[in-house]
């Protein structure tokens, strides 16, 4: 199995399909949300690094991993219902919330339509943070399409190699990053579909929030000091050196921040 031993995995079905995850861990719950073509594996060296004081679930959200692919549902209010029924399936109290990118914003968003439920929310490098791309919807899906068919074209060890090589990691590890591409369905093109900028959601949450965003220049420092502004109770880190993996690319730094975050949450 590719996960550690110490690890449990199940099913929760929820919204109409069945959510594989991982599990991990003691204490307060710090449910953990992956990026577009990423699974809930690719989460595990930080979840290793928490487990010691935390109870840490990760999943594979809907058309990636070990979860349902549906043809339809990949829209943000599908993905926001996907992890709120997740954490009522497992009777989840007070938890943290923690998404990248694509995730980011399914956590963002689900922090907004239910305020009360939180205790802190993280977001790594959220997906259409101030804006959405400036790109189709027809061919943001055809550059879906596009990534998986030419990643699943080349050999299998060369593109673990590659993840070893280009970011110094674990080989088993980057076996799972390689793995979760070959996992995504297809569907995941679907994802594309217009949903408003995650800065938008912030008026409505509550909790407190930390965003961590790649290295940026000034103007767009700016901007996002601005959105992060709207937030009630919101911290913002541009973590030098980094691009859109923030804990890959600048993994001491990042952890540092969220281990502060999550202390301050429980004093």
């Amino acid at each position: 199995m590719d996960i550690p031993d110490q690890w449990a995995t199940d099913t929760v079905t929820t919204n109409g399909i069945d959510l594989r995850y991982y599990r991990s861990g003691n204490g307060r719950p710090v449910v953990m949300a992956h990026g577009m073509y990423d699974s809930g594996r690719r989460w595990i060296p930080l979840a290793e690094d928490l487990a010691d004081d935390y109870d840490v679930i990760t999943y594979d959200a809907r058309g990636h991993g070990r979860s349902d692919a549906p043809a339809e549902g990949y829209d943000i209010d599908n993905r926001v219902a996907d992890v709120l029924g997740l954490i009522e399936c497992l009777d989840l109290t007070d938890p943290v919330l923690l998404g990248h990118s694509m995730g980011g914003a399914t956590v963002a968003w689900a922090g907004a339509e239910r305020p009360d439920l939180p205790g802190g929310i993280v977001l790594e490098d959220p997906a259409r943070f101030r804006e959405a791309p400036e790109v189709s919807i027809e061919r943001a899906e055809e550059m879906t399409r596009q990534r998986l068919s030419q990643a699943r074209e080349r050999p299998v060890e060369e593109r673990v190699d590659e993840q070893v090589d280009d970011h110094d990691i674990d080989p088993a590890h980057a076996r799972r990053l390689v793995a979760a591409t070959d996992e995504c369905s297809t569907h995941i093109a679907r994802i594309a579909q217009e949903h408003r900028p995650v800065v938008d959601a912030f008026d409505e949450v509550s909790c407190p929030t930390l965003v961590l965003r790649r290295d940026v220049d000034v103007s767009e420092r700016v901007a996002d000091h601005r959105a992060v502004e709207q937030l009630a109770d919101g911290r913002l880190v541009h973590v030098p050196g980094t691009g859109h993996y923030v804990f890959r690319d600048a993994y001491d730094a990042a952890y540092a921040e969220l281990q502060t975050f999550l202390q301050r949450l429980e004093n």
